[in-house]
């Protein structure tokens, strides 16, 4: 499998055929002859799960599988099954951040590969909520108190917290599952929580910035 991955990245997807215009959320196919993908690049919105439609009319069967891996078992971010006619889901792209991931074909590995770019979203994938209410806790634990909810699936996204300009702390939430809430305690830095103290109140404002899509801020008055 080294030498099949190695192979690719020498090879590029620049063989793979003519790119044909690219739209949202195309199915990824096959060619109506054995052994190559429709097209050399497939473009899918932020959070759509992909399809995978083999075309070829005889009896090898074709797959899609990320070349790139990742999660705790170190797997391909997305793969489907091994199938000979129709249509299969490409599990796993609806977790992917914008971007452009390799992929090819695990039957035929040295003659099927090609990319997959993800776009943007067009509306936020995450919500902030500053839980911390009072500026005393915050001061003397160091710690802000923020929850940080998935729209969509993402990964080592930055939260930072600012009063005004000034940056008070941040830190990096990773793994976050669409549908999902994680309750993050926010580190200060020594200068973030010297910035707090002898205030009566303070207007904090979080900011989550997802890699490839919309950041957003809210903001909090801890009294």
């Amino acid at each position: 499998m080294r030498r099949v991955i190695a192979a690719l990245a020498v090879a590029g997807v620049a063989t793979l055929g003519v790119p044909q215009a690219l739209g949202a959320s195309e199915t990824i196919t096959t060619t109506n002859s054995c052994c190559s993908y429709g097209q050399g690049s497939y473009t899918i919105d932020r959070g759509t799960t992909a399809t995978f439609q083999n075309q070829d009319p005889g009896t090898a069967p074709h797959d899609v599988t990320a070349i790139d891996t990742g999660g705790k078992k170190n797997l391909p971010l997305f793969r489907t099954a091994e199938i000979t006619r129709g249509q299969t889901p490409v599990t796993g792209t609806n977790s992917l951040a914008p971007g452009t991931y390799r992929f090819f074909c695990t039957v035929h590995p040295t003659q099927m590969s090609g990319q997959l770019v993800v776009t943007p979203s067009a509306s936020p994938t995450v919500s902030v909520k500053v839980i911390s209410k009072k500026l005393g806790p915050v001061v003397s634990s160091g710690k802000l108190q923020v929850k940080l909810g998935g729209i969509l699936a993402a990964n080592k996204v930055p939260l930072t917290a600012r009063l005004g300009k000034k940056k008070l702390g941040s830190t990096n939430v990773t793994d976050l599952a669409a549908g999902s809430t994680k309750k993050v305690k926010l580190a200060l830095s020594r200068a973030g929580r010297n910035a707090l103290r002898n205030r009566g109140s303070a207007k904090i404002k979080v900011t989550a910035a997802p890699p490839g899509d919309q950041q957003v801020t809210v903001a909090q008055r801890l009294n």
